[in-house]
């Protein structure tokens, strides 16, 4: 039987990828936001990618940082200082240079409901086969 995977979601780019492919952001209970590489740091914790583009979407809008850790205040210009300077170490996409290697490629809020109704089904199944 094979071993769970835990499954975590990019908020910059909102793909579901392995927990160990994604580095934490915690707000730590003093209010501090920080990156934790070993995620094991205490306080609540949000996932991103560890690419340019993704850190680049989420500093640019910083109510989704804000947002993933409820931060009840905006993000001290210190702690924004410290996640640009580490965006600046990682590449802006994978060493291949297409697009994020994922096991599954659509958001997760794409994976939920099928777009087939009910009737539609009932009508596919009837379908005579030749």
């Amino acid at each position: 039987m094979p071993k769970h995977i835990p499954q975590r979601t990019c908020i910059g780019c909102r793909v579901v990828q392995s927990k160990r492919e994604l580095l934490r952001i915690v707000r730590t209970p003093e209010g501090r936001v920080i990156a934790d590489p070993t995620g094991k740091r205490n306080g609540r914790g949000t996932y991103v990618h560890k690419t340019r583009d993704c850190f680049e979407n989420i500093l640019g809008a910083p109510d989704k940082l804000r947002q993933a850790l409820n931060l009840q205040t905006p993000l001290l210009s210190d702690d924004l200082l410290a996640l640009q300077a580490l965006m600046k170490t990682f590449p802006a996409s994978d060493l291949s240079g297409n697009e994020m290697n994922v096991q599954t490629s659509e958001p997760r809020r794409a994976l939920g409901k099928t777009t087939q109704t009910k009737k539609q089904a009932v009508t596919n199944r009837k379908s005579p086969t030749v």
